[in-house]
């Protein structure tokens, strides 16, 4: 959160830019030779492909930069899937954002300032569940994971404030489809996906989640049905290129 934030910017080029016919190690030095991501130093290139793009698009496999090619045009997916992938590789945003976020919205809160995320900390810490941060680097954490949070549009403020509001949820269908293909290729069964803690990440209730499958099933990627407390979720495509493929 320190380094990259939610890094969007730098994240499209790069899915923009990226050779498939390329391994990572031959697209890094591509990136880091020409400096394709127009920043300062090599130094902060590397630092930049080998700390939040590696572990976030390429270490989960290589069908996971083409198919984000399939979301550029869409730029709300395409906020969606990174936000996933982030939080996947992040244990910190996804921590915050399926625990204290996903209560305060419960809670009926309107927004959320820095120094809440320090008093989450200072839980962590008092559990061992985080380091010993000095106060600088607790801060620049806090504000870190409240702007990547604002960047993957989980909540709203500018850059400056210490404040941000929480605003009403909202997820692309082709979003939706995209985390809920990944979430089913990682082995979620049908009644997982439906019940994941995942979609917290987005302030979706079960209704909403509800709807969003509705929605995805329109773009004919699955068929949803229910009995009672049973859920059934069939997929009509066999990849994650075919799913950000729809609707395209």
């Amino acid at each position: 959160m320190q380094k990259g934030g939610a890094a969007l910017d730098d994240t499209r080029r790069v899915v923009e830019l990226w050779d498939a016919d390329l391994g990572p190690r031959q697209n890094f030095k591509h990136f880091s030779s020409e400096n394709l991501l127009s920043k300062a130093s090599r130094s902060r290139v590397d630092d930049l492909l080998r700390r939040i793009i590696r572990p976030r698009y390429v270490d989960p496999g290589p069908h996971v930069i083409p198919a984000l090619k399939g979301l550029l045009g869409d730029h709300a997916a395409f906020r969606n899937a990174c936000y996933y992938e982030s939080a996947r590789a992040d244990d910190l945003l996804a921590s915050f954002a399926e625990g204290p976020l996903w209560d305060y919205w419960l809670e009926g809160r309107l927004g959320l300032s820095v120094e809440d995320v320090l008093v989450w900390f200072d839980h962590l810490a008092e559990r061992g569940q985080a380091p010993v941060w000095t106060d600088n680097v607790r801060a620049k954490t806090a504000r870190g994971l409240l702007s990547a949070l604002r960047d993957f549009g989980v909540l709203q403020g500018s850059a400056k404030s210490r404040r941000k509001e929480i605003p009403p949820p909202s997820m692309s269908p082709r979003g939706f489809a995209y985390v809920a293909w990944r979430e089913h290729e990682q082995g979620a069964s049908s009644r997982a996906l439906a019940t994941s803690r995942v979609w917290r990440r987005w302030l979706l209730e079960d209704s909403l989640v509800d709807d969003m499958f509705l929605q995805v099933a329109r773009l004919g990627v699955l068929r949803v049905s229910r009995a009672g407390s049973a859920v059934r979720v069939d997929w009509l495509v066999d990849s994650l290129a075919e799913v950000t493929g729809a609707a395209a």
